[in-house]
């Protein structure tokens, strides 16, 4: 999908939002293979929430590119996505997503960081900041208004986009920290992972190196810990024990956002170690978001047994300060 005409690329003029309340977006953060795909998905079933999948990718994966949705419609054809950019813009075709993808890139970046947190002292930037800061600010609000929902779930992961959420004026922004034995996330990064038909144009996951996971694990993860310091509110949840007790850790999260929901979720969707997925509208994400159904959680360690002994070793040492922080040991 392309625009038809010149558009700005906030979509500026076309579905401003109303009102002043807050948004609340309860943000998935952390390295890619984690979990964070499974999480997300149980977390679209507390009550009051939406999950909608990595919604970084939306511009490419969906307005640009119309890959299927996890409801199994292609984007140009899914109702809820339709009304999303109905609300937030007046329609996808009033978005030119070539600019909106070059503005994405100029700005929600992991070396834009440090830009991000003092973007005042850079005019150019900030003015971009501003811009992509409304996009998506009214791309949250039209998710929450369309799906009824109180928290809006994105699984981005992205710390750049976490720290651009955090400095929205219209945005209630809550942290969940997905965190998994770098170990682990190495091995699963150096996996060939088949993806479902039409949901990419490879057919496949991306690989990459152990020794390039080692440092975007340690980057990634330290500088999730700084924006919470900065007073973020944030739950800390480890893949391991999520799949061992998902009933306590999702406990925790569902307290995050207790008091915007005025419940903690009774959890009524989990049952011992499987939980019930009803449905999703995820835009991008693992090629587990596709599924329906009962879910059984398993603890995948194939790691421990598969990984080369070498890049194990190479690994955790690139990583031990950090991961011993989190009892990765």
């Amino acid at each position: 999908m392309t625009a038809q005409q010149p558009a700005a690329a906030d979509g500026s003029g076309a579905g401003a939002p109303s009102g002043t309340d807050r948004v609340t977006v309860l943000y998935v953060c952390g390295m890619p293979r984690s979990g964070s795909t499974l999480l997300d998905l149980m977390l679209g079933q507390f009550v009051d929430h939406c999950d909608v999948g990595e919604l970084f990718y939306l511009w490419q994966s969906g307005v640009e590119r119309n890959f299927r949705c996890a409801c199994g419609e292609h984007f140009d054809e899914c109702p809820f996505w339709g009304e999303v950019g109905r609300r937030a813009y007046g329609g996808w075709a009033n978005i030119d997503v070539q600019e909106v993808r070059a503005l994405q890139r100029r700005v929600d970046a992991t070396g834009k960081v440090p830009m991000i947190k003092g973007a005042r002292v850079v005019p150019g930037f900030r003015q971009d900041l501003e811009r992509y800061t409304t996009l998506v600010t009214k791309l949250y609000r039209a998710i929450a208004e369309v799906s009824g929902a109180k928290v809006v779930v994105d699984s981005t992961k992205r710390p750049s986009l976490a720290y651009i959420l955090a400095r929205a004026p219209e945005i209630d922004l809550r942290l969940v920290h997905v965190l998994r034995d770098p170990r682990g996330v190495a091995y699963s990064w150096s996996q060939l992972v088949e993806l479902p038909e039409g949901t990419s144009t490879k057919g496949r996951m991306n690989q990459r190196s152990a020794r390039l996971t080692a440092r975007r694990w340690v980057t990634v993860n330290a500088m999730i810990s700084s924006l919470a310091r900065s007073g973020v509110p944030r739950v800390v949840v480890r893949y391991e024990d999520l799949v061992r007790d998902p009933r306590t850790e999702l406990g925790r999260i569902a307290a995050l956002t207790a008091d915007v929901t005025g419940q903690v979720d009774p959890l009524s969707f989990l049952h011992g170690t499987e939980f019930e997925q009803a449905g999703s509208h995820a835009v991008a994400g693992g090629r587990i978001r596709m599924r329906t159904g009962p879910i059984a959680l398993s603890l995948d360690e194939k790691w421990r047994r598969e990984y080369a002994p070498g890049r194990r070793r190479m690994v955790g040492a690139m990583t031990w300060p950090l991961r011993r922080r989190y009892d990765y040991r």
